[in-house]
């Protein structure tokens, strides 16, 4: 689960500085979230980055910068790891985070 560690330093970088934390680990595990379900669904990267950053994706347009980097690094887990698990390990990196 280190993979979600090393994301987890984005996270400063991609969320609005007036946002809280808890609110930034929550959104971009929604991203995660909709990530994984759009690789499992067969979706390439490019459609996915498209969609999500999209206004039908459902992001937060304060949040559609963060969507290319975690996107990316969703298509670079291995397959086990494509699980319901994924944005719940990874909010609970972000949160753990010292900033």
């Amino acid at each position: 689960m280190k993979r979600f560690a090393l994301i987890a330093l984005m996270i400063p970088l991609a969320g609005p500085a007036f946002a809280g934390k808890a609110e930034n680990c929550a959104a971009t595990a929604g991203i995660v979230a909709d990530a994984v379900a759009q690789r499992a669904d067969g979706k390439d990267l490019s459609d996915t980055v498209a969609f999500l950053g999209s206004d039908a994706g459902g992001v937060k347009a304060r949040y559609r910068e963060a969507v290319p980097a975690l996107v990316d690094w969703v298509y670079t887990l291995p397959e086990d790891q494509l699980t319901d698990a994924a944005p719940k390990a990874f909010e609970d990196a972000c949160l753990a985070h010292e900033s």
